[in-house]
C-alpha cells in the first residue's frame, strides 16, 4: 500500500498535512476493494440456496443442466419438451458435472458462477501486480471489478453462462500475454466452447505481437484449428443441431435496438464507470505511453475489440444487462494500469506536488469505488416474493393434468408437470426460418393445442396480449382455452421478472376452476362453454 508513498523528509507542514491524508486514503482504497468483494460475498452467499429463479431464464438454464447430468442430449430438434438456448456446451457441462456432486436446483449452477467471479478477481490482480508491481493497483482493479455486480443487475452469480465465460475469456488474455501462443489459442478456445460471440475478440487478440509474425501465426493457427474441429466434432454428435443453435439461431437476430446503440456509452460506461474512464484517459494522456510496445498493443486490441462485441452485442434485441461483463473485466485491468502509471508519474514531481497529485487521485478512486456500495438485502427476493412463488408451485401441484407455463417451465417441472419449453427459446429457435426445425415445431404445438393436451396454460400476459407477443400460437387457440382465470397469489410484485398470473382452461376444465379456487374472468363466447358462469364484477373482462 506505501510502496509508492515517497519517504523523503519533508519540513513544511504543507507536506506533513499531505502525507497525513495521503496514508488514509490509500487505505481507504483497499478498504473499499475489499469490502465490494465481502459484500458480493454476502449477498451471493444469500442468493446461492435460493429455490426459484432469480432471473427469468435461469430456470430453463437449470432444466437444460438437468438434461446433462442425467446424459441425455443438449441440441436436439426443437420440440414441445425441450428447446436449449443458444450458448455453446461448456457451462452446461461443467454444471451438469457439479449437479451431480450437488443435486438438482440451482445451487450446482449459482456455485459455478459465484467460483468463476472469485476466479477473474484473481485473474485481474495478476495481470495488474505482473505489469505494474503496484498490489494497490491491482486491489482497485479487483474492487472495480466487484462495483459492476449492482451495475449488471447482480449477474454475477446467476445460475447462466456469463461469469465462466468471462473467467475463462480473463484466463485466455493472460495466456495471451504472458504464455506460449499455444496454451493461449487452446484458452480462447475454451472461451468460445463457453460464449461463441468471442470468437472475433479472439482471433484479434491473438495477432497484437503480430512484430513476432511466427509466434502470431502459431496461435492463431492453433486456435483456428481447435476451435473448428471441435465444432466440427459436436455438429457431427449432435446430427446438426449445434451449428443450428451456435451460429443460425444468433446470425438470424437482425433487430436493432438504435436506442440503446446510442446510449451505450452513457448508460454503460459513462455513468458507473465515468471516474474510472477519467483515470484510464488521465494516464494514456499523461504519461507518455509507448504506442509502439508490446503492452500498449495488447491493451489496445484486447479492451477495442471487447468494447466493439460488447457495444455490437446490446444493440441487438434480447441483450440485457450482462452484456458488458467481458468488458467491465478488461476495464478493470485497464484501470489498475492507468492508476499505477499515473502513481509513477506522479513521482517525478516536487514531493508535495506528488504528494498532492497522489491525494486527489485516491480521492477520486475512493468515489469510484464508494459510488457502487449497495446493500444486499435489495438483491435477495423478500419473504412474501418467495412466498408466492412457493404458492405458485403448490397450487401447480395439486392442479391435476398437465399446465404449460411458457415464461416459467422450471416452476411446472418442479412440481411434477411435465417439462415444456420456455417462449424465449421457442421465439429463438423459430427466429432463422429454417423448414427442418420450424415446421414440426409449429405442427406439434398447434396439435398440443387442438388436442387440448395442456390441462390449462399459465400466462404473464392477459391473453390478447401473448396472443400479440407470441405468433408460434396457434391464432386459434383462445377458442380451445376459452376459461381465463387469475391464477391465486399472483399479485405479490416481484421485483426481478414478471410474475404467472392468468390461467387459460379448456371448456371440459370447467369444474376445476371451482375447485381450485380459481377466479373467472370471462369466456370468448358464451357458447363456447354454456355453463360458465358470469365474470365477477371486481374483475375486468378480457376480450
Amino acid at each position: 500500500m506505501n510502496q509508492y508513498i515517497s519517504t523523503e523528509p519533508q519540513s513544511s507542514s504543507e507536506a506533513c498535512l499531505l502525507q497525513r491524508i495521503q496514508r488514509p486514503l490509500a487505505t481507504l482504497v483497499v478498504l473499499l476493494s475489499l469490502g465490494l468483494i465481502l459484500l458480493f460475498l454476502i449477498t451471493s452467499l444469500q442468493r446461492l440456496r435460493y429455490p426459484f429463479p432469480l432471473e427469468q431464464l435461469e430456470g430453463t438454464m437449470a432444466l437444460a443442466v438437468a438434461r446433462v447430468a442425467h446424459s441425455l442430449p443438449l441440441y436436439v430438434q426443437p420440440n414441445f419438451s425441450f428447446i436449449p438456448y443458444m450458448y455453446s456446451p461448456a457451462y452446461f457441462y461443467v454444471a451438469g458435472f457439479a449437479a451431480k456432486l450437488f443435486g438438482p436446483g440451482f445451487l450446482a449452477l449459482r456455485l459455478i458462477s459465484l467460483l468463476s467471479t472469485l476466479g477473474c478477481f484473481a485473474v485481474l490482480y495478476t495481470l495488474v501486480v505482473t505489469e505494474t508491481k503496484n498490489r494497490l493497483a491491482a486491489l482497485a482493479g479487483m474492487g472495480l471489478y466487484a462495483a459492476a455486480y449492482p451495475v449488471t443487475q447482480h449477474w454475477f452469480d446467476l445460475g447462466r453462462v456469463d461469469s465462466l465465460y468471462v473467467l475463462l475469456v480473463m484466463l485466455a488474455l493472460l495466456a495471451t500475454r504472458r504464455l506460449h501462443p499455444v496454451l493461449a489459442a487452446l484458452a480462447w478456445t475454451l472461451a468460445v466452447l463457453a460464449k461463441q460471440t468471442i470468437a472475433p475478440v479472439a482471433l484479434i487478440v491473438l495477432c497484437f505481437d503480430w512484430k513476432r509474425p511466427r509466434r502470431a501465426l502459431t496461435g492463431v493457427g492453433v486456435f483456428l484449428l481447435s476451435t473448428l474441429g471441435s465444432t466440427m466434432w459436436l455438429n457431427h454428435a449432435t446430427h446438426g443441431w449445434y451449428s443450428y443453435y451456435i451460429f443460425t439461431v444468433p446470425g438470424a437476430n437482425s433487430d436493432l435496438r438504435l436506442h440503446a446503440a446510442a446510449f451505450f456509452l452513457s448508460t454503460t460506461l459513462l455513468a458507473p464507470f465515468g471516474v474510472a474512464l477519467a483515470v484510464i484517459a488521465a494516464a494514456v494522456l499523461l504519461t507518455n505511453a509507448d504506442w509502439r510496445s508490446e503492452r500498449a498493443r495488447f491493451y489496445l486490441l484486447a479492451s477495442g475489440s471487447l468494447l466493439a462485441l460488447c457495444w455490437f452485442l446490446a444493440s441487438h434485441a434480447g441483450a440485457t444487462a450482462n452484456t458488458a461483463m467481458p468488458f467491465y473485466a478488461m476495464l478493470s485491468v485497464a484501470f489498475g494500469v492507468a492508476l499505477a502509471r499515473l502513481l509513477a508519474w506522479l513521482r517525478g514531481f516536487p514531493t508535495s506536488r506528488a504528494r498532492a497529485g497522489e491525494a486527489l487521485l485516491l480521492l477520486a478512486v475512493c468515489a469510484q469505488l464508494a459510488s457502487q456500495v449497495y446493500s444486499p438485502k435489495l438483491s435477495v427476493p423478500s419473504s412474501e416474493v418467495r412466498a408466492s412463488q412457493q404458492q405458485f408451485v403448490d397450487w401447480l401441484r395439486l392442479f391435476p393434468g398437465d399446465v404449460w407455463v411458457p415464461a416459467h417451465p422450471y416452476e411446472a417441472v418442479l412440481a411434477g408437470k411435465l417439462p415444456h419449453p420456455d417462449e424465449a427459446a421457442i421465439h429463438d429457435a423459430l427466429r432463422p426460418g429454417h423448414p427442418a426445425a420450424n415446421r414440426p415445431l409449429l405442427r406439434e404445438i398447434r396439435q398440443a393445442v387442438e388436442q387440448e393436451s395442456p390441462d390449462a396454460i399459465v400466462l404473464d400476459r392477459a391473453p390478447q396480449e401473448e396472443a400479440d407477443a407470441a405468433p408460434w400460437l396457434p391464432t386459434d387457440w383462445r377458442t380451445r382455452y376459452p376459461i381465463v382465470g387469475i391464477v391465486p397469489g399472483s399479485d405479490t410484485a416481484h421485483a426481478f421478472f414478471p410474475m404467472p398470473r392468468y390461467v387459460a382452461l379448456p371448456c371440459r376444465a370447467l369444474h376445476l376452476a371451482a375447485a381450485q379456487a380459481i377466479s373467472i374472468l370471462s369466456s370468448t363466447t358464451a357458447s363456447l362453454c354454456p355453463a360458465l358462469p358470469p365474470a365477477l364484477p371486481h374483475e375486468p373482462h378480457l376480450r
